[in-house]
């Protein structure tokens, strides 16, 4: 298998390093103007209006710092153009190379033919948020101290008090933000973590909405993605105020910079060693660097963004390896359920503290009357309801394995699509031949009814099974389900609407299909399997029997 090489924040720049510096030169550059933009026009106003007061006939260039002035705002503005355009195209650059390597080597890796969609997106959300470090880490604390220098030498060429007084608090504004390293990392990693989590929740249920809306569990599915949203929006508030608080510390250290620039120039101006008009052009340098110092405070929630990305994408087997994270459990298979409680919304009932183990070729048959949990017990089995206790496969918890072509379920609500019955049935297994097809329609007693159908397998069954009864596309769907050759069954009333010598013939090709696998049914009907172990549940009682 072919893995790029892990990825390193600090060499991020390295394949694009003319384009960073272009763009890293023009920032500095419209920075720059901007400061000189302040400090010049300050300068200028003040100058020209004391120039009036002293003498109407005195002489004053207007033209030439007006021209400077025109020339700094033209710069500003050219300059953040070309370097938002320059720092793009650094970027866009630099995820065009992460990307290609990345998915170069997912091709070349053949261990596996599939890959998640989810997995995908999460690839390219990763890489997407690297371009975060340079544009948000790098380029903002190298303005931020090149151009600090230049107003600190601006006042040393003016007058050295100024710098003395001011440097101190300007350098605790500079301070501030690292000191919030610790925390913004914490929440950048959380966030990350979270809106993956948010993201999986979501597009589980979307990808089954149409039948989570027929079964009427559409927005039971969404709870997890709710509370996902909820964390998350939490979390995003937390990472404001403590921007916010670093922004404010920050603000109010330079405001105090400010009035002992002006406390300090106001003594050199009563001692003539300072004018007016250069005062205010220190001011103003000063503050201009409100836009350069204010970055630095979102600065250390992109790098922990952009290094909970790297983390990630630099996990060997993840992201990389996509569909192959986890393993695919095999045969001979041990299910152990243990202490397992399970309620529906706003139920008072449900399974409670049931314990069995089933190994391969066993067959649990559970009944009871309405109401006792059966099908809630189902349901936690194929993790479409949440549980207490522990369910355990050849050993491991469920989570440790890719159970995609292990579990099978049939639920109460079937699912039959406005297709032939041939479609519906490959909709199981797609390549699976006409002679397979018939075989599973005989093992659900079906295979009569389709022979005396004028088109057969071809026959249309309608919108929803409209043209079937409610027990043939029931058996249609059980069909479908044997054809996936799962080897562990779960099947909610399999033999609603039967007689019991039929219901009796399909349990025993059941049981025939699943020799080397695990079957497990809820059923109301009394029915008897050589072998079978019997799970009893009651709605007036938690214990259960088995046998």
């Amino acid at each position: 298998m072919s893995q790029p090489d892990p990825i390193r924040l600090r060499s991020l720049m390295a394949s694009r390093r003319k384009a960073w510096s272009l763009a890293l030169l023009l920032g500095v550059l419209t920075l720059l103007a901007v400061i000189s933009l302040l400090a010049l026009s300050g300068w200028f106003i003040s100058a020209a209006a004391l120039a009036g007061l002293v003498s109407a006939g005195m002489g004053f260039d207007y033209f030439r710092p007006a021209a400077i002035i025109r020339l700094c705002a033209i710069g500003r503005t050219a300059g953040r153009y070309a370097e938002r355009l320059s720092s793009h195209f650094a970027a866009l650059g630099l995820l065009k190379d992460l990307r290609v390597a990345r998915f170069t080597a997912m091709a070349r890796n053949r261990s596996t033919s599939r890959h998640s969609a989810d997995d995908l997106q999460r690839l390219i959300s990763d890489i997407d948020q690297l371009d975060q470090f340079p544009l948000k880490v790098i380029a903002p604390w190298l303005w931020a101290m090149l151009l600090t220098l230049l107003v600190l030498l601006f006042w040393t060429l003016l007058a050295s008090q100024l710098l003395f007084a001011a440097i101190p608090l300007l350098l605790a504004a500079l301070l501030i933000p690292p000191l919030t390293l610790k925390q913004a990392l914490q929440l950048a990693r959380l966030d990350a973590s979270t809106a993956a989590s948010r993201r999986q929740a979501l597009l589980e249920p979307l990808s089954m909405q149409a039948n989570l809306m027929l079964w009427q569990r559409w927005q039971q599915a969404l709870q997890p993605f709710q509370l996902a949203d909820q964390q998350l929006l939490r979390l995003q508030q937390r990472q404001q105020q403590l921007i916010s608080r670093a922004v404010l510390k920050q603000h109010s250290l330079l405001g105090l910079s400010i009035l002992l620039l002006l406390w300090q120039g106001g003594i050199l101006v009563a001692g003539q060693q300072l004018s007016v008009a250069l005062l205010l052009a220190a001011l103003l340098s000063l503050w201009a660097l409100y836009e350069v110092l204010t970055p630095l405070c979102h600065s250390f929630f992109a790098l922990g963004l952009s290094m909970a990305a790297r983390d990630r994408l630099n996990q060997p087997g993840e992201n990389i390896v996509l569909a192959s994270h986890k393993p695919q459990p095999a045969g001979p298979f041990q299910l152990v359920v243990t202490q397992l409680s399970a309620r529906q919304e706003g139920a008072l009932c449900g399974p409670d503290n049931i314990n069995f183990s089933l190994g391969s070729g066993q067959v649990l048959l559970i009944n009871g009357s309405s109401g006792a949990g059966k099908s809630t017990l189902l349901q936690a089995l194929a993790g479409d309801l949440p549980f207490n206790g522990k369910v355990s496969l050849n050993g491991q918890p469920l989570s440790t394995w890719n159970l995609n072509n292990t579990f099978g379920y049939l639920a109460q609500q079937p699912d039959v699509f406005d297709l032939t019955l041939a479609q519906n049935l490959r909709l199981g297994a797609a390549d699976a031949t006409d002679d397979q097809l018939w075989q599973a329609l005989s093992d659900v007693a079906l295979s009569a009814w389709a022979t005396a159908q004028p088109q057969q397998l071809n026959t249309l069954l309608g919108e929803y099974g409209a043209a079937v009864s409610g027990g043939q596309a029931r058996r249609i769907a059980l069909a479908r389900l044997l054809l996936t050759q799962r080897p562990v069954l779960l099947l909610d009333e399999p033999f609603a609407g039967l007689d019991s010598a039929t219901a009796q013939h399909v349990l025993t090709a059941l049981a025939r299909r699943q020799s080397q696998g695990i079957l497990i049914i809820v059923s109301h009907q009394q029915l008897t399997v050589a072998g079978a172990d019997t799970l009893t549940l009651a709605t007036d009682r938690h214990d259960l029997l088995q046998s």
